[in-house]
Parts: C-alpha cells; structure tokens; sequence
C-alpha cells in the first residue's frame, strides 16, 4: 500500500500540476482578451473623443458660418443697390454706344466704297506691271539672244586672232630662216 499512497501522491502531484498548468494558460488566454478588449474600448473611447471634438470644431464653424451669412447678406444687399444704380448708369452707356455704332455703321460704308475704288485702281496698276513685266521678259529674251550672238562672234573672232597670231609667227620664223646674205629679187 505505500508504494499505492505514493503512486497516489505522485499522481496528485501530476496533476496538480497540470491544474497550475491549464490554469495559468486559461488566464494568460484571458489577460489577452482583456488586453484586447481594453485596446477596443481605449479606440472607442478615442473615436468618441474625436467625435466630440469635431462637432465642437463642427459647430464653431456653423456659428463662424452663421455671422459671416449675416455679413454677406448685408454684404448682398449693399451690392443690389449698387448693381441697380450700376444697370442704370450701363443702359445709358448702351444708348450712347447705339447712336456711335449707327455712326461707325455709315462710315463703314463710305470706307468700304473708298476701299473698293482703290481695289478698282490696284487691279488697274497690276494690270500695267504684268504688261510692263511681259515687255520685260521679251526685251530680256532679245537680250540673251543678241548676248549669244555677240559671244559667239567674240569667238570666232578670237580663233580669227588665234590663226592670224599662228600664221605671224610661221612668216616670222621662215623670214628668219632665209639668209639676209641672198640677192634679193
């Protein structure tokens, strides 16, 4: 029986500690969902802060936004008064720009007969310098013509001069041949 009690009492030891076991891992299980719920509640409790602050930032903008309303509707009607004052002064700017443009409109149409009457004499004048370009053009050809007559009598007056020079110097070189001893004839 002894060797039955320590059995038994090294049993209970076994299993005392593997009670001391699971139990310290079920509360490190739980000291970790407590964490997690805390870090839940502190992001709650940050968002809700957050909340509050914008709506406080929310509803000073709104009162900011209120005045500045009530400055631009002062602001606004300021404006329609002067606006009014400013299409009155502009309808009678219209009316004075209408009686400018009917007289713009009638000298319009004398610069318009202006520029047609010296259309009418430009086209006049161009006819003139394509005759006189024509004429040119013809006087300029005769030209090149007598220029290829005038070159081609320049040559065969140099091979004239060219021959004649070749024939001098022949006589020269046979009347230096002859004795200047001989009977002359």
């Amino acid at each position: 029986m002894k060797s039955f009690q320590q059995n038994l009492l090294i049993a209970l030891a076994f299993a005392l500690c593997a009670l001391c076991a699971w139990q310290w891992h079920f509360q490190t299980v739980q000291r970790g969902r407590l964490e997690e719920r805390e870090q839940v509640i502190f992001q709650r409790d940050t968002a809700i802060q957050g909340f509050t602050n914008a709506q406080d930032k929310l509803n000073q903008q709104i009162t900011r936004m209120e005045q500045s309303l009530a400055g631009l509707n002062d602001s606004l009607n300021q404006a329609i008064k002067t606006n009014s004052e400013l299409i009155i002064q502009q309808k009678r700017e219209i009316a004075r720009l209408g009686a400018s443009n009917d007289t713009l409109l009638s000298e319009i149409a004398q610069y318009t007969n202006a520029v047609a009457a010296l259309q009418s004499n430009l086209d006049l004048a161009y006819d003139g310098i394509k005759k006189e370009n024509t004429v040119v053009e013809q006087l300029a050809a005769v030209r090149d013509e007598y220029v290829q007559k005038y070159t081609n009598t320049v040559v065969q007056y140099n091979d004239l001069v060219g021959k004649y020079t070749n024939l001098v110097d022949r006589f020269n070189k046979l009347q230096a041949a002859i004795p200047t001893n001989a009977p002359r004839k």
